[in-house]
C-alpha cells in the first residue's frame, strides 16, 4: 500500500469517527481518489481475465501476436528465432494464474503512474487506451501473459478504459461489459469505507442490459465480449418512438384526427 492511499483511507476513517456517519458526498469523494479508482478497475481487470480465461469457447479464438508482430518488436528475428530470452522464458513456464497476476499487478502500476503523472490522460479514453496498451506492449513478459490468457494488450487497455469510466460515470449507460461488483467492494476497502451487504447492485450497473435476460444484435468485432447493439435496446426505441408518436398525436388534434382516420 502506498503513503498516499493509507493517509486517504485513515482520512475516511476520521470522517467516520467524527460524524458517526459519512456523507454520502463525502463517500463519493473519496470512491473518485486515485487509490479507491486504482482499486476498483484492478478487480474488475482480475474478474474480467480470469473469466476470458476459463470461457471454452475462446479455445478457437485466442489472441496470440503474429509473426511480423514478434519481429516489429524485437522478440524474434526474420527467421523467427527467439532473440528474448524474457519473452521466451515467460511464454514455456507462465501458467493462466501467474499470468494474470502479472497483468493486474501491471495494470495497478500502470494506472498510477498515468493517473499521477500524466495530467488531463484519462479526460481522452483514446489516448488513454494508447498509454496503457504501450506500457503492456513494451515489456516481453506482459506480452506473453496476454498471449496466455488469451487476449490482446489492446483489448487488456481498452478494459482498463472502459472500467474508468463506468466508475467515474456511475448511472450513465455505456456499451461496454458492465462491473462485476468486485471492484466496488475493493474500492470502498482501499479507502477505509464499509462494504455494503450486496454490492453488485450499487449503481454501476443500473443502465447496463440484464444478460441473462437479454440478447445481443451486434457483437464488436474488435473486442471480445462487447455488444454493441442489444435487443432490448431495439424493443425500449421501439417504445419510446410508439409514445411520442402517441404524444404528438393527442397534442395536434389534426394530426391525431388523420392518423385515427386512417386506422378506422
Amino acid at each position: 500500500m502506498t503513503a498516499n492511499s493509507f493517509s486517504i483511507r485513515q482520512r475516511g476513517r476520521q470522517a467516520l469517527s467524527l460524524n458517526g456517519k459519512m456523507s454520502k458526498a463525502d463517500e463519493e469523494r473519496l470512491l473518485l481518489t486515485e487509490p479507491a479508482l486504482n482499486a476498483f478497475i484492478v478487480a474488475e481487470m482480475r474478474h474480467f481475465l480470469t473469466a476470458i480465461s476459463e470461457d471454452p469457447g475462446r479455445r478457437l479464438r485466442r489472441w496470440e501476436l503474429s509473426d511480423q508482430e514478434k519481429i516489429d518488436l524485437s522478440l524474434v528475428d526474420d527467421r523467427l528465432d527467439t532473440i528474448s530470452e524474457e519473452y521466451e522464458t515467460a511464454k514455456a513456464n507462465l501458467s493462466t494464474a501467474a499470468a494474470i497476476d502479472l497483468l493486474c499487478n501491471a495494470t495497478q502500476a500502470t494506472f498510477h503512474d498515468g493517473y499521477t503523472n500524466e495530467p488531463g490522460l484519462m479526460t481522452a479514453l483514446g489516448s488513454a487506451i494508447v498509454f496503457f496498451q504501450c506500457s503492456f506492449r513494451g515489456s516481453p513478459e506482459l506480452l506473453a501473459a496476454c498471449e496466455v490468457v488469451g487476449l490482446s494488450d489492446y483489448a487488456v487497455a481498452h478494459h482498463i478504459t472502459d472500467m474508468y469510466h463506468h466508475r467515474t460515470f456511475r448511472g450513465t449507460y455505456t456499451k461496454t461489459l458492465a462491473p462485476s461488483g468486485e471492484g466496488e467492494v475493493e474500492a470502498r476497502r482501499a479507502v477505509g469505507l464499509d462494504v455494503p451487504a450486496d454490492p453488485k447492485q450499487g449503481e454501476c450497473g443500473q443502465n447496463t442490459p440484464d444478460e441473462t435476460d437479454d440478447e445481443c444484435l451486434l457483437w464488436s468485432p474488435t473486442t471480445p465480449g462487447v455488444c454493441l447493439n442489444w435487443k432490448s435496446e431495439e424493443e425500449d426505441w421501439r417504445r419510446k418512438r410508439f409514445e411520442r408518436v402517441q404524444m404528438e398525436g393527442d397534442s395536434r388534434p389534426q394530426a391525431g384526427r388523420i392518423r385515427r382516420d386512417a386506422v378506422n
